[in-house]
C-alpha cells in the first residue's frame, strides 16, 4: 500500500472543503498514479478527488455514506484494507488526515509532494521520523517537490 498526499511545509493539507493551493502539475501526477488502481479515503477526501477518480476503484470511509455510483463504502480503516485486497491492484491511501494516521504504520512507500509557498489549513498530515524511510526519488518541480518514501527494511 502507498499513502500518497500533498502537503505544505507545515505538513498542511486542508482547508475548509478543498486544499488551499491549485497546483495543476502536481494534481495532474496524482491522477496518474491513481489511474486504474484502488484509492481508499475518507468522505472528505472523495468529496473532494472524487468526481476525478473514474478509472480508480474508490473505497471511502465514511459513517454517513456516500451516494455515489460505484463507490465501495466502509465503515473503518481495516474493512477498507480487506477490500482493498481482493482487486489485485495497488493500493493508495489519499486521505485525509485521520485516514493518513491510521494507515501510516501500515504502508511500505508514500508518494509526498511538498507544495512550494505558505499555507493554512485545518487538516495536517501527520508526523512520521523520516529516520525511518529510505528516499527513492525526489524530483523538483516549479509548484512542489515530490519525494518517494520506502519504509526502511
Amino acid at each position: 500500500m502507498i499513502i500518497i498526499s500533498a502537503m505544505s511545509k507545515d505538513r498542511v493539507i486542508g482547508s475548509g472543503e478543498g486544499m488551499p493551493w491549485s497546483v495543476a502539475e502536481e494534481y495532474q501526477q496524482f491522477l496518474r498514479f491513481v489511474e486504474g488502481q484502488t484509492v481508499i479515503m475518507g468522505r472528505r477526501s472523495y468529496d473532494i478527488f472524487g468526481p476525478d477518480l473514474t478509472s480508480a476503484h474508490n473505497i471511502v470511509i465514511s459513517r454517513s455514506g456516500v451516494d455515489q455510483e460505484g463507490v465501495e463504502i466502509c465503515g473503518s480503516v481495516e474493512e477498507a484494507v480487506q477490500r482493498a485486497g481482493w482487486y489485485g491492484k495497488t493500493v493508495f491511501c489519499a486521505g485525509g488526515g485521520s485516514i493518513y494516521a491510521q494507515m501510516l504504520p501500515l504502508v511500505e512507500d508514500m508518494y509526498l509532494s511538498y507544495i512550494k509557498g505558505d499555507f493554512t489549513g485545518d487538516a495536517y498530515f501527520p508526523e512520521f521520523d523520516e529516520g525511518d524511510w529510505d528516499v527513492v526519488e525526489r524530483r523538483d518541480h516549479e509548484g512542489f517537490e515530490f519525494v518517494h518514501y520506502r519504509r526502511k527494511e
